[in-house]
């Protein structure tokens, strides 16, 4: 029998099913699931069977756009949909999404459309990233703060980045790593792994690991949301606000100590096996790069004249410069990299002094011969390609992309040459104009930490760019630990 009977039809669909326990677990099932089938975007993946395990008739013509706030909406939406669960949402917020202070507004729910589709359209009109960005003890908001633990953080979950960017949780891994799924502005949608390429900012902005609230129906009939002291996973120890973290005698970072409490077995992380996993994450972000590169030239913004002005911030733009810039992806792929320079050479020098949290028993020598080995496979073996404006393919190894790290433009009105880096080759029809607004971005192509707020003018970034590359300072590490 059900337990409740909710709807009409006139609504999207009739609530038959209270959330409990079961159906959290059957949702993140189907997440991960669809996570490991994934497509290019929600639209593929909800039309796949073999993805969709909630796949039925109607599903062969379904329709969404979702980009990265949508994204966790739309995968809550359609599951309440499909297992005839109640969904509601907020469709207004006081604040924006950069702002502080945002509290929730007004809420609607599947009984006011008349169908998933109308839904869905709903949610992708009125939802953005300021839809997380809550202090953290805020009530009556469509999520909450989670704790760090594998039971909490689970497919599913969603992860704020305080600088604007939403991600789910896709799957976490035996050691601790996390894979998030990913929607962007041009509806694509890609895989991430959780690093200090995604930021977290404070309790304030409601950054970190956050999971739905409980909605039940009661009653009376209407939808009652969960408060916090009423959800287990409540991170309500403020865990994940803290500026660092000790674990068994070791000071971690954030996205560390994150790693650490999602491990399943050994709370040792094999290094040399971290390296690689970080060499290919890069590579993966680099091949959706040249996705997004290819986007703005099959819709000709790089043959267009550039705009007389850049956004007031770069970071958080409308229109086609939001479609098509790639000044996040391009920040997020040099943290990326810090990463790893920070990892091995922390590593190195933690394992030199005998005390430390690696899974490697040899010297320091040894293990940064590993990383050589490890980084000469990779950096030939792990190439990308993209298309020149003569329509020729050009290849780039690993080695390439970081001795062109910081000349990467981000700017969508530059030709495919310089959207890579390739400030010499004759193809590149950009004229003067255009190469002048090359050069006079550097500083911003110079930022490691993206700041959405911040007013991006030509000079706000640092004049000297980062000394972040992964060979040379292997090549370092090897002679220091000879």
């Amino acid at each position: 029998m059900p337990e409740i009977n909710l709807g009409s039809s006139s609504s999207a669909w009739i609530a038959q099913n209270q959330w409990n326990d079961s159906y959290e677990a059957e949702f993140s099932r189907w997440i991960e699931q669809l996570f490991n089938k994934k497509g290019a975007t929600l639209t593929a993946c909800l039309r796949n069977p073999a993805a969709n395990s909630l796949y039925s008739n109607e599903d062969r013509s379904i329709s969404v756009f979702s980009d990265c706030a949508d994204l966790p909406y739309l995968l809550r939406a359609y599951f309440s949909y499909k297992k005839k669960l109640p969904f509601s949402f907020n469709t207004t917020i006081a604040g924006g999404r950069y702002t502080s202070g945002n509290t929730p507004g007004s809420r609607r729910s599947f009984l006011n459309y008349s169908s998933f589709s109308q839904l869905a359209k709903a949610i992708s009109n009125s939802v953005h990233s300021g839809f997380f960005r809550y202090f953290w003890t805020m009530e009556k908001t469509d999520s909450y703060l989670a704790k760090i633990s594998r039971e909490s953080v689970v497919p599913g979950a969603i992860y704020y980045d305080a600088n604007g960017h939403v991600l789910v949780v896709g799957r976490v891994d035996a050691d601790g790593t996390v894979w998030l799924m990913d929607g962007h502005p041009d509806n694509s949608l890609t895989s991430k792994r959780f690093g200090e390429s995604l930021s977290r900012g404070s309790c304030k902005s409601g950054g970190g690991f956050r999971r739905w609230r409980r909605q039940t129906v009661d009653s009376s009939g209407s939808i009652v949301l969960a408060a916090n002291r009423e959800e287990r996973f409540f991170d309500s120890g403020q865990s994940q606000c803290q500026s660092s973290y000790r674990v068994d005698g070791f000071d971690l970072n954030y996205h560390q100590w994150v790693k650490r409490m999602l491990t399943s077995g050994s709370v040792k992380i094999d290094p040399v096996s971290e390296f690689g996993q970080q060499l290919g994450a890069f590579h993966d972000a680099l091949k959706e790069r040249v996705d997004s590169v290819q986007a703005a030239v099959s819709n000709g913004i790089h043959g267009k004249a550039h705009p007389s002005s850049l956004p007031p911030n770069i970071y958080g733009a409308e229109g086609e410069w939001e479609t098509y810039s790639t000044p996040g992806r391009d920040a997020r792929l040099r943290a990326q990299v810090k990463e790893m320079f920070g990892f091995l050479s922390m590593s190195a020098e933690a394992v030199s002094r005998g005390n430390h949290p690696y899974l490697f028993n040899g010297t320091a020598a040894q293990l940064v011969h590993r990383y050589e080995e490890v980084w000469q496979d990779n950096s030939s073996r792990l190439r990308i390609s993209y298309a020149n404006s003569a329509g020729v393919s050009v290849a780039l190894t690993l080695t390439d992309i970081m001795d062109r790290l910081f000349k990467l433009s981000f700017d969508p009105y530059h030709c495919p040459e310089l959207r890579w880096g390739d400030t010499q080759s004759t193809s590149c029809q950009d004229g003067s104009s255009k190469r002048d607004w090359y050069n006079k971005e550097q500083r911003l192509r110079n930022v490691l930490v993206p700041d959405s707020r911040a007013n991006t003018t030509l000079d706000w970034g640092p004049l000297t760019t980062p000394d972040i590359h992964i060979g040379k300072l292997i090549e370092r590490l090897r002679q220091q630990y000879a």
